[in-house]
């Protein structure tokens, strides 16, 4: 196992001690309207959310967005403190990631830099904190440069812009100030509360048409130039800091980079942002709610990595989705996956998440397939992820209300409850089905990638036919819990049946059921194919639906373990699609093992760890858990970071990387493997009517303890593996596995062994 660095569990940080990893390890800092990708240099993107249907506006770019100098003004030897280009000799060189904040700390001949970064919650702004320390023996003279990349451009005409430093604002101000546009957030501001000795607004005086970022043209000069800038692509906020430090001396300095309608509102935030101990103030707050949500479920076992990443780091992977769906965009699906991931520790905010997305369905029952901004390619699958998150937020609050409260359509006037809406989304599923009884495909489900399968609605989606199957169960343990539904649940469990036996007439062969008929007629995910022969979801997704008897389950499963198997996890589809094919959409022309064609696509990943659980294939879906994490020994060197979760891993296929980690962070990932570890491994999820014990640890697990908070009362439960069934709460043995309802504030004692 390689790692880059180390967890430090009583601070909540992974601190990366590699400087050169094999790709840039990944943090984002956001709240309900700025988002800040960091690399382990600081470098990275800013993105501003423009309106409830426009987002990613950027702030910063990417490369060398956020850039320290040091300088020392007696030799004018200068260097960057964060990503060191050069490859000096660095004393040192860590980032420290932390819950809500980041930091980039180097020494370098006798100079330490701590360059920080936090986002504010109350405001579309960066701040950024930058420690400077002598730790020679002898006083220095030196200089602090910052660079920020702003991208002030909105509208991409270079005649609107112009830059300049702000004698009122008392910073630099960066505005693009444009005919007919509606986006008022035309201004960049970027102030410091110390003072500068000189300023840089434009990259062609600050960097130079010819240099590099490693040896800016500014650099070269005593000063840097002082002018102002326009008709420039991407403008440099540049200051200069001149200090001089004693032995052991440290000075700060606090800045604060953001979006504004004017250069008044820009001079009302940065009074507020540069208080001294506001910088901090905002961190302390973002450790506390997170520490609130933590707080929820903690878990104990054998395994520390496990331990580590449920208790905080996957929460905190899951709350970036809440909050900014998948980075580009909000995509009903994952919004409503991360919905579920997230309700046991922020049901206000589900209930909150899915009024938005229900406000996105279409009146015929068909939800958009992503908003902000909008996507309207005809995806069919929206509806059938509804009653499971529902499900979710009724087992978490018992709140019965948010099923009468009243939702619109994007397309209609017409406003109708969230239980409408569920309806209407199944019968959406129901009523649109074709030559095989099954559900039509349409644009695509939740393989976005087999996108040309449906257009001519004629195209059948197995996959989505069991997920409907699967929605149905749910929405009917909905109608059980309001009561009095009984008809209704007769009638929808008769539909149900009827396409249960359907997929299972059509779909089912042998080890296997194919993903479904495209619009030709073809089979896709057949042992008739010559490519894509077997697919991962329809087989996890028959247990999740409970489709088949165990025996013929296990069928399934084991058909996923001989030919989907590989070191790093289980490859959405074997083989791999090697050659276009029109009739498949752009799967088959991604390269063979990337994304859906044949990676190992970790989302998919998950849904065979619940699967397996629910089969009580312990030792199965524990060794597919270890399979996909980053401290796999047959899959070393990934590139994913040790804190966060991979979208995928490209394939056994992939001719160049196969293992490699590309992207992490934006993945649903995350919310259905916290879910697979506390719910399924661990055992222990939440019903309407209390907190169902159902452990399936793996053999090498004897003993594992939960912290539970539920609907605001505490469990603190041991299981243990004796042989013996047995609850015993607050030393009273319960009939059944199912911990009651008690009192909000109360705090139990819960011994299970089995």
């Amino acid at each position: 196992m390689k790692m880059t660095g180390y967890f430090n569990d009583l601070k909540k940080e992974y601190v990366i001690t590699e400087m050169r990893p094999r790709r840039p390890l990944l943090n984002y800092l956001w709240n309900e309207t700025f988002l800040a990708e960091l690399s382990h240099f600081g470098f990275g993107e800013s993105f501003y959310r423009v309106s409830p249907l426009k987002r990613r506006r950027l702030i910063l770019t990417g490369d060398a967005g956020r850039m320290v100098y040091i300088k020392d003004r007696q030799t004018g030897e200068f260097y960057d403190a964060n990503r060191n280009y050069k490859n000096y000799d660095f004393k040192k060189h860590e980032c420290h990631v932390g819950i809500g904040y980041h930091n980039v700390i180097s020494e370098y001949k006798g100079v330490e830099v701590d360059f920080g970064i936090t986002i504010p919650q109350e405001y579309s702004a960066e701040l950024w904190q930058i420690k400077v320390r002598n730790t020679a023996d002898c006083a220095k003279k030196i200089s602090v440069i910052t660079s920020g990349r702003v991208a002030a451009n909105v509208t991409g005409h270079w005649a609107y812009g112009h830059a300049n430093f702000d004698q009122n604002l008392g910073g630099l101000y960066f505005s693009h100030d444009a005919y007919d546009v509606e986006d008022l957030y035309e201004g960049i501001f970027f102030k410091a509360d110390t003072k500068h000795s000189s300023y840089d607004v434009g990259t062609v005086n600050f960097k130079g048409l010819y240099n590099e970022w490693a040896e800016p043209q500014g650099l070269k000069s005593e000063q840097l130039s002082c002018l102002g800038m326009s008709f420039e692509e991407n403008y440099c906020a540049a200051l200069q800091f001149d200090l001089d430090l004693e032995p052991n001396e440290e000075k700060v300095i606090n800045i604060a980079l953001g979006v504004v309608r004017s250069r008044e509102e820009a001079k009302e935030i940065t009074d507020k942002c540069l208080v001294k101990g506001f910088y901090e103030d905002t961190i302390k707050g973002i450790k506390a709610e997170a520490d609130r949500m933590d707080s929820v479920y903690t878990l104990k076992t054998p395994d520390e990595y496990l331990n580590t990443t449920t208790n905080t780091w996957l929460k905190r992977q899951i709350s970036l989705g809440k909050t900014w769906g998948r980075v580009y965009g909000k995509g009903f699906r994952d919004v409503m996956q991360d919905v579920a991931g997230m309700a046991s520790f922020d049901i206000e905010m589900a209930r909150k998440k899915i009024k938005v997305c229900l406000d996105h369905m279409r009146i015929n029952g068909n939800p958009i397939r992503q908003f902000e901004p909008i996507n309207n390619e005809p995806y069919h699958d929206g509806a059938s992820w509804v009653p499971a998150t529902i499900l979710v937020y009724l087992n978490e609050s018992g709140d019965l209300s948010i099923l009468d409260e009243k939702c619109k359509y994007i397309d209609s006037d017409v406003q109708d409850s969230v239980f409408d809406h569920m309806y209407r989304g199944l019968r959406f599923l129901l009523d649109n089905r074709g030559k095989h009884n099954l559900v039509l495909w349409g644009g695509g489900d939740w393989n976005d990638s087999i996108n040309n399968v449906g257009y001519k609605l004629i195209g059948e989606s197995v996959w989505l036919s069991i997920a409907t199957v699967k929605a149905i169960t749910e929405f009917c343990k909905i109608l059980e819990i309001m009561g009095g539904k009984e008809e209704m649940i007769a009638s929808i469990t008769k539909e149900k049946e009827i396409l249960k036996a359907a997929i299972i007439e059509h779909a089912l062969e042998d080890d296997r059921f194919i993903y479904g008929f495209n619009d030709w007629g073809e089979k896709v995910g057949s042992e008739d194919n010559k490519e894509g022969k077997h697919y991962l979801n329809p087989q996890t997704w028959a247990v999740l639906a409970d489709m088949l008897d165990y025996d013929s389950l296990q069928k399934l499963m084991n058909g996923v373990e001989q030919k989907l198997k590989c070191d790093f996890g289980y490859v959405q589809c074997a083989p791999a699609y090697s050659k276009k094919d029109l009739h498949i959409g752009r799967m088959a022309y991604f390269i063979p093992g990337g994304y859906e064609n044949g990676s190992v696509y970790n989302h998919g990943v998950t849904f065979k760890i619940v699967a397996d659980c629910m089969l009580k294939n312990a030792d199965r879906a524990y060794e597919t858990v270890k399979m996909i994490r980053c401290d796999n020994p047959k899959n070393a060197d990934s590139g994913v970071e040790p804190y966060a979760v991979s979208n995928m891993y490209f394939g056994p296929q992939e001719a160049n990387r196969p293992g490699y980690a590309p992207c992490s962070w934006i993945t649903g990932t995350a919310g259905w493997l916290y879910r697979g570890i506390t719910e399924y491994i661990m055992g222990v999820r939440s019903e309407f009517n209390g907190l169902r014990i159902d452990p399936c640890l793996p053999s090498e697990w004897q003993e594992v303890e939960v912290s539970r908070i539920h609907r605001g009362a505490t469990y603190n439960i041991t299981i243990k593996k004796t042989g013996v069934k047995s609850v015993v709460m607050d030393g009273k043995t319960l009939d059944g596995n199912l911990l009651p309802i008690t009192e909000k504030g109360s705090v139990h004692t819960v011994e299970v062994t089995y």
